[in-house]
């Protein structure tokens, strides 16, 4: 990468970081795009060059904070104790994410609140620093797991990942931020065994 395409890519991310800031700080609906291009140090015209709107850069930061997390898990999965199914990995792969996402509470209202199955579809909304790698969707990270026990794709996976993406947004953001209707330790167990009877219900 040259150093004019550098320059580039450091302002893009500049403006991202002053997104993420001030969108768990002051809010989605109260942020302006001249504000995140003075907090990034940016010419609101630099703006434009990289994203259409706000819920443009949301959409990239979405995918941006989701394939951080899933890299993140498996990073750790690579030093997983033993030996797992596909089953296991996923079990262990959600519990990683759901863990990360009590401890950064800003994190998850961002991400908890604005997961849509269809940015799942469209995964080029963000590209990582690193050209030669593609961003990780957690629909396209189920897929892999599941094919690699050579499960072959049907419409019954699809909407298994679709509602374990569904009970990991929604559920665990109520059960985190409220503590309802029990706490993490105890809705855990729970979750786990709903995701195996989705992908294995006999």
């Amino acid at each position: 990468m040259g150093r004019v395409e550098e320059k580039k890519q450091q302002k893009k991310k500049a403006l991202m970081n002053s997104a993420y800031d001030l969108f768990t700080t002051v809010g989605f609906h109260k942020t302006t795009i001249m504000a995140i291009a003075l907090r990034a140090g940016v010419a609101k015209g630099t703006f434009y060059l990289w994203f259409k709107d706000k819920e443009d850069i949301r959409n990239a930061l979405i995918i941006a904070k989701s394939s951080e997390l899933l890299t993140d898990a498996l990073a750790e999965l690579e030093h997983a104790p033993r030996e797992m199914s596909p089953l296991d990995k996923l079990i262990y792969i959600v519990d990683y994410v759901i863990t990360c996402l009590s401890r950064d509470i800003a994190l998850l209202r961002f991400i908890a609140k604005n997961l849509s199955w269809g940015l799942f579809t469209r995964s080029n909304l963000y590209q990582p620093a690193d050209e030669n790698s593609a961003p990780l969707s957690f629909r396209d990270f189920i897929r892999q797991l599941l094919e690699e026990d050579n499960v072959q794709p049907t419409k019954e996976m699809e909407l298994a990942i679709f509602t374990t993406i569904e009970l990991v947004g929604s559920t665990c953001y109520s059960v985190i931020l409220n503590g309802e209707p029990v706490t993490l330790s105890e809705y855990k167990p729970y979750l786990f065994r709903c995701i195996r009877r989705l992908f294995d219900p006999e």
